[in-house]
């Protein structure tokens, strides 16, 4: 080597030439990649080595594919990988020399030079890894394309990444030379069409959408866009080679690139066509990127010469672009059109421009006039605060710095993230303080301002949330903190701007004076656009919490927000990688705010409204609601060429009430064959006002329904026995024939909607009371029996004769094996004999589900009219031994919903306050409120008219007829039944009938008795629990609502006799207590006789209402009379406490017990007797919280401790704090509500239920924190 080649390889690390045209440098790399070959077997490395460098040592490649002790592929570190890191848990060493190949490989990628790389070389080392690994770690994305060059692409340009992680990186610059250009060069050196290069960057139908990605390095090169317009046939072409995932990288890349779209505008506008959903909306934004005149004539070529979805697609499209230009084009499409699809198509296309005309025509009303926020400088009490919070903060992280420190002389493992914490919090000092305040008052500027994004200023200034409660501090102050805490990104979010907005007044904050203060502060006004238009996972959007005139001038002044989340055009490049995405959700909801919807996004919603998916329907058909005209247009749907939009037109003309569309409905009954369609058109006639009764005649009934049971029954409903329904009668005694019902069922299922429709419940009606109530039940009974099936016991046991033994020894070695410290894990399982590791796995044998009805959960419409006490008895076992079926419990309430029983619906208002899954209480608290809108009630007037009697009348009397002899059955004082004979003596059961009564009666009679002792029970329960709750949240009840629904009520009357009651006025002050006798007068202590004004309202009384001697008179009042309360009143007083601190900032927790001490399961306990659920666990199945519920008025008790996890293990645990929650608040923040703001009295019964539990502990103890687990 001469002297120039010696400097030049010093400067460029090149060594002119070791043999193979690579530096020295290059080579060693190669040489460590191979290394590791040598542990499958000696001499293995260099021979692959040389066969990668010199094409010598062919064989090499048959060697590797032969087996070998350790894997050549995992010694290389599975090259072919697209998805996680290279990582081998069980087998370290193993995982050493993988990685050290992978490193190798690395440097030698990046070490490969664009301008002349080593081709031939690097096809070797492609055929070397793809015989090495022989196809154990390869993701191939799809392309037609050889294994050995998959391989060498996905170990360049992700695999060999450290961590296997390519985003972590920046292949731009650490791999420069990999790009498409390098691709089409290595297949031309084995003699294959270079074009092949395109499909490899584009292609992803091999790879699952979240490891699409990882490829992007070659899509966003810009070698790309070269080598597309070097070779447009090629880049054409890939619309027929691609599948739809690859056609979706392909519009990604085109489409935000201007020169690109216009080079490839036929391609973008065919992309935007597809017959690919997915395709269309990654093309669809993109293609208003194209003039339209140019737009307009690729549409309307593919509107007549594309296929028969693009044909479709176009016809679409152009509905969006302006009437003038395109009405005359699908008119003449439509003369020409043979496909019924297409001409459907085009049809609606030209009934959205009308609808886009007759909109324009709807002017919105003048915009309401908005003024900016103040900016009033915070002055000398924020400074104090914001000093006093960094002396707060860096104490407490002193403490806790301490504890750790501590902590650690005793573990094994040793922390330190609380010191460091101690440490940086350390550093804040006073000055910070006074730059943040400088800061919230807008006199820094930005490089000032970037110092102080640290953790550390953000736990000072949050601290407590108190600087945000200051009543100088407004939303410029905040807003100029997000903009540093948050980047200025999703302001909406932060809990802090939540509790601001929620002190603000209805109305005074609209999003244009948000916009002006976000511009005011140099921060990008998209994020108020945010505010109405991502989606927020439980945070309530603008349009939830603003009044509409407040969002939508907003939106008329920046409509590009709407078109983005409509999905018309694209986002502008998005800088913030982790900013929201504009939501076409909350887009449809914020149109449904505006007056009327403008005409620039009605065709938009009305594919939306009346398209084939579903997602979007309700909101749409919702924004469009507001619209003269709209029902004109929708009639046109109802001779769709799909199903379903056909069912779903039907649907939305009887919500709309437009009567105008009985004529079409009828017609296009008579021509519809489909059932399920039909089944909508009669329910929107009848529904429209029209009779429909005609159409129900029991033979007409019979010919549909033979007609529907030739058809193929659904698959899934076959465990149905169709046979074994009982036997109906129509409402006039008649008989119903069997395929009637059976047809029903089948159809029930079919129309898949467990809370039935109008037809179905129309159906129902036409059976007396008696065949509703067993045909329902007969479903009902059914659908649980398949839902709940379980393996046999000989099944059990033989799984258990199978597993058990080997899971004995499991759990022997799983405890020898462990480390001492680490043995109390598998403790639990090591004592355990072998006849309880068998009973173990034979019981999870038996746990197992042998099926599902959730498919066929259609058939549940008919459960509606089962007997009350009986759906309530099924759900309450269901729900019992089933709970976890969450989607099934959800289904059989919407099910039995429409029924209206009263039973029913008190189970309902139960499971709507209190049930361990949120969903399911979600779900009930939504039925209810539907039930409580059709009669016009509130949820709690829906509550007192629903309470059942099981069958007692005013007397409190259950009639039991006995041929001529009438037993009676009453509430003894107890409030348990007493069955009487006819002479009133009390007796234990009925007796046999005699040879003169009628044995049919005495049957009846005696179900008649078991119905109503078990539906008394549930009523006792049930109302109980809602008394409770009533007093707890103190509703009023109107003086002539009281009388009529609760003291003249047979069962609750007995109940609330218990009671004490507060007359009170318009203010709430209490006038005077009383309590109902069983005479049905009302008195008080001194057993006067009280009245009560017409006029007032009464609640519950409590201690904390009354004073000391009223409630020490009412107690010995119950003693007096031997009166037992139904639940204590005047036992629990208000607890002393302070409301602020000596601060003036609110209190919002109580601590009273805490740090005192027991064990897990005692304080379950404790919790589960007072009512309490165990919260929701978190990560790791830890959690550390109990609560109790008052949904009706938005409250939850929560009593935390120091936790434990799922599985539970009775491990110590101290009692800590008592809080109240706000449940119904909807965002990730701090929801604790401020003491004050409890309801007294639930705040007397939560404080006195945390003393209870405090009661199940063995006291306070001091070191409490060094003794928990967690």
């Amino acid at each position: 080597m001469g002297l120039l080649d010696k400097i030049v390889g010093a400067v460029t690390g090149r060594s002119g030439n070791d043999g193979n045209g690579l530096s020295t440098a290059q080579n060693n790399l190669l040489r460590q990649a191979m290394e590791p070959l040598d542990k499958a077997a000696p001499g293995l490395a260099d021979k692959a080595l040389a066969f990668v460098s010199e094409g010598t040592h062919e064989a090499v490649l048959l060697e590797l594919q032969a087996p070998h002790a350790l894997e050549p592929g995992q010694l290389l570190g599975s090259p072919g990988r697209l998805r996680w890191g290279f990582n081998l848990w069980n087998d370290k060493p193993l995982e050493a020399a993988g990685k050290k190949s992978l490193a190798g490989r690395s440097g030698f990628y990046a070490a490969v030079p664009a301008d002349k790389p080593p081709l031939a070389l690097l096809v070797r080392l492609g055929k070397l890894l793809a015989a090495a690994d022989a196809g154990k770690s390869l993701e191939h994305p799809g392309a037609p394309v050889p294994d050995w060059l998959q391989y060498l692409v996905n170990d360049a340009v992700h695999a060999s990444f450290k961590d296997g992680n390519s985003n972590k990186h920046e292949p731009a610059k650490e791999r420069a030379a990999w790009t498409v250009d390098l691709i089409a060069q290595l297949l031309a050196e084995e003699g294959l069409n270079e074009t092949l290069a395109l499909q490899l960057v584009f292609e992803r139908k091999g790879l699952d959408s979240y490891y699409q990605d990882r490829l992007d390095h070659l899509v966003k090169n810009p070698a790309v866009a070269d080598f597309m317009r070097a070779r447009p046939e090629a880049a054409q072409a890939l619309l027929q080679q691609l599948s739809a995932s690859g056609r979706v990288q392909l519009a990604s890349r085109i489409g935000p690139d201007k020169g690109l779209r216009a080079a490839f505008a036929p391609l973008m506008v065919a992309l935007a066509a597809d017959g690919s959903k997915t395709v269309r909306a990654e093309a669809v934004p993109h293609i208003e990127g194209i003039a339209e005149a140019e737009r307009l004539r690729l549409l309307a070529a593919l509107l007549g010469d594309g296929d028969t979805s693009q044909r479709t697609q176009a016809a679409e499209l152009l509905a969006r672009l302006p009437a003038e230009s395109t009405r005359s084009l699908l008119e003449a499409a439509l003369a020409s059109e043979a496909s019924k699809p297409v001409q459907q198509a085009i049809r609606a296309a030209l009934n959205r421009l009308d609808a886009a005309g007759n909109a324009q025509e709807q002017d919105l009303p003048e915009p309401p006039p908005w003024a900016p926020f103040a900016d009033n400088p915070l002055g000398q009490d924020a400074l104090d605060l914001l000093l006093a919070n960094r002396t707060e903060v860096i104490e407490r992280a002193r403490r806790a710095a301490e504890e750790e420190a501590e902590e650690n002389k005793t573990q094994k493992h040793k922390y330190t993230w609380r010191q460091k914490s101690y440490a940086n919090l350390s550093k804040l000092t006073e000055d910070d303080m006074r730059q943040a305040l400088a800061l919230l008052n807008g006199q820094l500027d930005r490089k000032q301002t970037e110092k102080l994004r640290s953790t550390e200023v953000a736990q000072a200034v949050t601290h407590g949330n108190r600087l945000f409660a200051l009543p100088s501090f407004g939303p410029s102050h905040l807003i100029r903190w997000l903009g540093v805490s948050r980047y200025g990104r999703s302001f909406w979010f932060d809990d802090g701007f939540q509790k601001w907005l929620g002190r603000q007044p209805r109305g005074s904050v609209d999003l244009r004076a948000l916009a002006e203060l976000m511009q005011r502060s140099s921060l990008p006004i998209i994020e108020v656009a945010r505010t109405a238009l991502s989606d927020y996972w439980n945070t309530p959007s603008a349009t939830d919490l603003l009044p509409p005139e407040c969002i939508w001038p907003f939106f008329m002044e920046h409509p590009e927000f709407i078109d983005q989340a409509l999905g018309l055009t694209a986002p502008p490049p998005n800088t913030e990688r982790y900013s929201s995405a504009l939501a076409l959700a909350p887009a449809l909801q914020t149109l449904a705010v505006f007056p009327t919807i403008p005409a620039r996004w009605l065709p938009r919603v009305m594919e939306l409204a009346l398209g084939e998916g579903k997602t979007h329907r309700p909101m749409a058909q919702k924004a469009l609601s507001t619209l003269p005209s709209i029902g004109r247009q929708v009639v046109e749907s109802l001779t769709h060429t799909k199903s379903e939009v056909r069912i779903e037109a039907a649907n939305w003309l009887a919500e709309l009430k437009y009567t105008d569309a009985v004529p079409a409905l009828t017609k296009a009954l008579e021509k519809e064959s489909r059932e399920t369609v039909r089944a909508a058109f009669l329910t929107a006639l009848e529904g429209l006002g029209d009779d429909i009764s005609p159409r129900l005649a029991p033979a007409i009934l019979l010919a549909e329904a033979k007609k529907g049971l030739k058809a193929k029954p659904p698959a899934g409903l076959a465990w149905f026995a169709l046979d074994a329904l009982p036997a109906a009668r129509w409402a006039d005694g008649t008989a119903v024939e069997p395929e009637i019902l059976r047809w029903w069922v089948v159809l029930a299922c079919k129309l898949k909607e467990p809370g039935g429709n109008a037809l179905l419940t129309r159906y129902m009606g036409l059976l007396d009371a008696g065949s509703r109530q067993t045909l329902g039940s007969s479903v009902l009974r059914q659908f649980i029996a398949q839902d709940t099936r379980h393996p046999p016991l000989e099944e059990g046991i033989a799984y258990a004769q199978a597993h058990a033994p080997q899971r004995y020894q499991s759990y022997q070695k799983g405890y020898q094996n462990a480390k001492p410290e680490y043995r109390q894990y598998y403790e639990a399982d090591y004592a355990k004999s072998e006849d309880q590791v068998f009973e173990e796995c034979k019981r999870e044998k038996m746990a197992e589900y042998l099926g599902s009805a959730i498919g066929e959960k259609g058939i549940l419409a008919l459960a509606a009219f089962a007997p009350g006490h009986e759906i309530v008895t099924l759900l309450q076992q269901y729900m019992r031994d089933h709970y976890q079926r969450r989607s099934q419990i959800e289904a059989m309430l919407e099910g039995v919903a429409p029924g209206n029983d009263p039973v029913v619906i008190q189970l309902m208002l139960g499971l709507s306050r209190r049930y361990r899954t949120a969903s399911v209480q979600t779900k009930a608290r939504a039925l209810v409120q539907e039930i409580a809108d059709r009669n016009g009630w509130t949820q709690d007037q829906l509550a007192d008219r629903t309470i059942p009697t099981a069958g007692l009348d005013d007397t409190g009397t259950l009639a039991l007829p006995f041929g001529e002899r009438i037993f009676t059955m009453v509430l003894d004082a107890a409030m348990k039944p007493e069955l009487r004979n006819p002479e009133g003596k009390a007796i234990k059961t009925l007796p046999e009938p005699r040879q003169n009564d009628d044995p049919a009666q005495a049957k009846e009679t005696k179900a008649l008795l078991s119905t109503s002792k078990k539906e008394l029970k549930q009523v006792i329960d049930l109302q109980t629990a809602r008394l409770f709750e009533a007093m707890c949240t103190g509703r009023h009840w109107p003086v002539a609502e009281w009388r009529e629904y609760l003291h003249r009520h047979p069962v609750a009357g007995r109940l609330i006799q218990r009671l004490v009651w507060l007359e009170v006025d318009a203010e709430g002050a209490a006038l005077q207590s009383f309590r109902p006798t069983e005479d049905g007068s009302l008195i008080n202590t001194e057993d006067d006789e009280v009245q009560l004004s017409d006029g007032a309202q009464v609640r519950l009384a409590h201690a904390s209402l009354v004073d000391k001697a009223s409630a020490s008179a009412w107690t010995k009042h119950f003693k007096d009379y031997k009166t037992a309360p139904l639940f204590p009143q005047m036992s629990r007083q208000s607890p002393t406490l302070a409301f602020t601190d000596e601060k003036g900032l609110a209190v919002s927790e109580i601590k009273d017990r805490q740090g005192w001490v027991s064990d897990s399961f005692t304080l379950r306990g404790a919790f589960t007797k007072l009512g309490y659920q165990r919260a929701q666990a978190e990560d790791g199945g830890f959690f550390y919280q109990y609560t109790k519920d008052f949904s009706s008025v938005g409250v939850r008790v929560a009593i935390d401790f120091s936790g434990n996890t799922l599985p539970e293990e009775n491990v110590a645990a101290a009692l800590k704090t008592l809080s109240f929650e706000d449940s119904k608040a909807r965002s990730w923040g701090d929801n604790t509500l401020p003491l004050a703001s409890v309801p007294s009295v639930l705040l007397a019964e939560a404080y006195a239920d945390y003393l209870a539990i405090g009661q199940a502990c063995t006291g306070f103890d001091a070191d409490w924190e060094k003794k928990m687990p967690w």
